[in-house]
Parts: structure tokens; sequence; C-alpha cells
């Protein structure tokens, strides 16, 4: 699912269709779950064409990226600082 998708019960979509399309009109696409544990997924038409990168180019800009850090300077924090600054994050500190 994308980052930013609705998700609606089959009860939703019978009952509030326009709520269901409006969802669809403004994150371009929906979930619908029916009561049986099945996911649909729900599109504006047009869609289809936006294929998400091929998961090699993905990994080869994220390299590209790492490095670039790396030679800026960057040093990642060590595994022990890492739950720190999680908990940081989530407000718990």
């Amino acid at each position: 699912m994308s980052a930013a998708a609705a998700i609606f019960t089959q009860q939703d979509l019978v009952a509030q269709a326009a709520k269901v399309f409006d969802a669809v009109r403004q994150f371009g696409r929906a979930e619908i779950r029916t009561q049986e544990g099945e996911t649909f997924v729900m599109a504006k038409a047009g869609n289809e064409s936006e294929q998400p990168p091929a998961r090699e180019e993905v990994l080869a800009r994220m390299k590209a990226h790492y490095q670039k850090l790396k030679e800026l300077g960057h040093i990642p924090p060590a595994a022990a600082d890492q739950e720190r600054i999680n908990q940081i994050i989530a407000g718990e500190i």
C-alpha cells in the first residue's frame, strides 16, 4: 500500500460510495476490506501506467546516495545509539 491511501470496509463502500470515490481522487487509491478478510484496491483509471521503479534501480539510487554521504564525511550512529535515537523520535524521551 502506498504511503497515502484510505482504508474502507465493504459496508462503507455500499453506504458511502461518494466518500470512497473522494478518497480515491485525493490519494489515488483506496483499499476496501471485506468481512471475509479480503482486500481490494480501488484506483482511478489511468494509474496503471504508473509503475514503481524497478528494484535494481532503487537499490542503485540508494547505493549512490550512501556513497555520497560517505564522501561528505557522514558517520552513521553506532548500533548502541540507534535505540536511543528511535526513542527520541517516538517521543518516549
